[in-house]
């Protein structure tokens, strides 16, 4: 930052009524910059950026400011007892000058972001002489660059496992590789690290590996193996062919990476979906992370002190914040409304990644189903926050908690879905899906599968179709039978997944989930009869007690679903022999069959008509 200036101004209180405001204006340039605001004790308890600081900081103290922005609670400004500020050379530099110090100082009545899952992110710590690269929760390490969040750290730790391997970095935790060290660890022996605490390697060289790194992380694997593949070629025509076909490896290394890791996404377009729904002191943020076409992470987030905001400010700030505290940013951002100081924050995100950041608000076509998608995640994430409110009075909620207790799940069951198998003899197999939020069955939630790819008996396969169905379908309006309302709600991901069947469905459900690297849904399954549970904690199954509200809850959604898949299977069932009864009745075409399969519901009412 050139030419930063900063001065301070302190006092017994900033008195409007006194004058000294007045007084203190006049000192205050028409320059852009960054404000603080301070209490007695010296603390700051407020940050924020200006084009005209001399305006900004006086509409704080008008009595009727027009702007929502300012129209901060009478204590807010009673506290205030000093303020300093920091003149910039523009507003692209105070906007990156107040996204560093609300970080670094969290003042109280900034925004108040709170991440509703703390996801891993890849950290590389490009500011150390020899950087390190490692899955890590903690976003505060400094001078590290972050890629993520993602939602499978399993996959991720195998990815860095991979990384490490190809480009051959340190994992070791010494302060200061390359002074002192003699004798290389056993990584140098077995080719997993190029020794730079002994010296062998210069950091020029060392960090050439860690860019190619960075752009792998970036997606831009076209990027990194054109580099490889230059290095190779230059090895190639010196003669150095034992280097060449170490090139050579590391390349089929990386396409190999790029085939079984599916937490990456090369090519194709990086899109970023926030929505924000206000609550009467805090708002829900929902960001719906895109990757080369594909739904890669969903992310809630509460924000509070934004009762004085409006929905383009929430974002503005939401946005500055999410986005100083990572490297991984989309090419274009949809919202639900216009973000306040768009231009600004593009540019601002445009001196971050080195292009050109898009903001839209989508109107039609696929980005709009997407956004309202993205809202209605807002608004059920809201109702599940109130609901959670309500714990010391809720007795629902504290046998949902009770259950998360009890069966070790990751997630406070608020919404439940259960799927069941019916079929009689290999006939009009069908499944269904009952569903239970807040301990209430919603029957408008419900739905039916009419199962297309098994045959025979096998109850496995049939749950893996429709379970495939369902995950596939998130993000999707969808209905099956002309007599099921298509829902919103489809559109939503189940805390708890629970499969009426025994350890055989349990495990077929969670190689689906492994595979598609969902690791925030909970899945259990309950045998019939025994009422025997399988789940993470249990994989080899307990005896469900079955007295006690919570595992009633359960029992309650397992009995609708089977209930629901007997119901619909009959009714196929009634509907197939109809038509096989009919079939056979010279004189009756199709479009006969057809009234008379409209008009009737059984063949007993059939008859009685003859």
């Amino acid at each position: 930052m050139n030419n930063a200036v900063t001065v301070s101004k302190k006092s017994n209180g900033i008195n409007s009524r006194t004058g000294e405001v007045k007084e203190f204006l006049k000192i205050i340039p028409k320059k852009s910059g960054v404000y603080i605001f301070k209490d007695s004790d010296g603390k700051i308890i407020y940050i924020g950026k200006a084009k005209n600081l001399y305006s900004r900081v006086r509409s704080y103290f008008q009595s009727r400011s027009k702007d929502f922005l300012y129209a901060k609670p009478r204590d807010f400004i009673e506290k205030v007892k000093s303020i300093d500020y920091v003149v910039t050379d523009n507003e692209t530099e105070a906007l990156i000058l107040e996204s560093s110090l609300i970080k670094k100082n969290k003042p109280k009545y900034n925004l108040d972001l709170k991440d509703d899952k703390s996801y891993p992110f890849i950290a590389v710590t490009i500011e150390e002489e020899f950087p390190r690269v490692f899955l890590t929760r903690d976003r505060n390490i400094a001078g590290a660059k972050y890629f993520g969040p993602y939602t499978d750290a399993q996959a991720a730790r195998r990815t860095i496992k991979y990384l490490r391997r190809i480009f051959l970095v340190r994992d070791c935790m010494k302060a200061r590789p390359g002074k002192g060290a003699n004798v290389p660890c056993l990584n140098y022996y077995i080719k997993l690290c190029t020794a730079p605490c002994t010296g062998n390697i210069t950091r020029e060289e060392y960090h050439k590996n860690i860019e190619l790194i960075i752009l792998f992380l970036r997606g831009k694997d076209s990027t990194v193996i054109d580099k490889l593949n230059s290095k190779m070629m230059y090895f190639s025509e010196n003669k150095e062919f034992e280097k060449a076909a170490e090139i050579r490896n590391r390349i089929e290394s990386i396409n190999k990476l790029y085939k079984n890791q599916k937490i990456f996404f090369t090519g194709g377009s990086k899109w970023d979906f926030i929505s924000v729904v206000p609550d009467i002191n805090s708002a829900v943020v929902s960001l719906f992370t895109y990757r080369s076409g594909t739904l890669a992470v969903i992310s809630n987030f509460t924000v509070n002190n934004t009762q004085y905001l409006k929905e383009e400010e929430i974002l503005s700030a939401f946005i500055r914040e999410y986005y100083s505290n990572i490297d991984d940013i989309p090419d274009r951002i949809f919202c639900k409304v216009r973000v306040k100081n768009e231009e600004l924050i593009s540019e601002w995100l445009a001196a971050k990644t080195g292009r050109k950041v898009e903001f839209s608000v989508p109107k039609i076509g696929e980005k709009k189903k997407i956004m309202e998608m993205v809202i209605r995640n807002s608004v059920l994430y809201l109702e599940k926050k109130r609901f959670e409110k309500d714990i010391g009075k809720n007795q629902i909620y504290k046998d949902l908690i009770r259950l998360k207790k009890l069966l070790g799940l990751i997630n406070i069951p608020v919404r439940i879905e259960c799927f069941d198998i019916s079929n009689l003899k290999n006939s009009f197999p069908v499944g269904s899906m009952s569903v239970a939020v807040n301990g209430k069955l919603i029957n408008s939630n419900y739905r039916q599968f009419k199962i297309k790819t098994v045959t025979g008996q096998d109850d496995c396969g049939m749950i893996a179709e429709i379970i495939t169905r369902r995950l596939g379908s998130f993000g999707k309006r969808y209905s099956e039978d002309k007599d099921i309302s298509e829902e919103d709600s489809f559109s939503v991901k189940p805390d708890l997944i629970v499969i009426d069947g025994g350890k055989a469905q349990y495990n077929t459900v969670k190689r689906i989930l492994d595979k598609k690297k969902i690791s925030d849904i909970d899945i259990i399954s309950i045998a019939k009869k025994e009422e025997i549970i399988f789940c993470d904690k249990y994989p080899d199954g307990t005896k469900l007690k079955l007295t006690g509200s919570s595992i009633r809850i359960l029992i309650k959604v397992r009995d609708e679903a089977h209930r629901f898949a007997v119901k619909y299977h009959r009714k196929l069932r009634s509907r197939g022999m109809f038509n096989s009864k009919l079939g056979g009745i010279k004189g009756i075409g199709e479009k006969k069959k057809k009234n008379i399969l409209e008009s009737v519901s059984s063949i007993e009412e059939l008859k009685s008509m003859a």
